[in-house]
């Protein structure tokens, strides 16, 4: 078979050219289609999603803060302790496992529910927080 490149291989990656055309012609015609969407849809891709994050960042700040006016130090606590909360709900109040999900040391898990104030025995007899 006849292994040199054709004006139709110009395009097509290297890899490609030391085949025999039959099979470039195949392989090519597999794997092309796939290859160029995701390279053109890749930066269109993170835009829209930075753009979504964005859009719903600041649709959460406006519905439910006025964060105009709120420190920064009390709107982080909030939503720690609402991550912390949530977290130890999913886990039904084992501290230990809370602290593994969100990739801490217990420690440092316990410090900061002594810190916002969040009992563990009580969410672990109440079952719920």
């Amino acid at each position: 078979m006849d292994t040199k490149l054709s004006n139709s291989q110009a395009g097509r990656p290297e890899k490609f050219w030391k085949n025999p055309d039959f099979i470039i012609d195949y392989t090519w015609a597999r794997v092309q289609p796939q290859f160029w969407q995701s390279i053109s849809n890749e930066p269109q891709a993170a835009k829209s999603f930075e753009a979504t994050t964005e859009s719903l960042v600041y649709a959460y700040l406006t519905v439910n803060l006025n964060f105009k006016k709120i420190p920064l130090k009390g709107f982080m606590d909030d939503i720690e302790e609402n991550i912390l909360r949530a977290c130890l709900r999913l886990t039904h109040g084992n501290q230990k496992n809370a602290a593994a999900v969100l990739h801490l040391k217990p420690t440092t898990l316990f410090e900061k529910m002594r810190k916002l104030c969040i009992n563990g025995r009580r969410i672990k007899l109440s079952g719920k927080l």
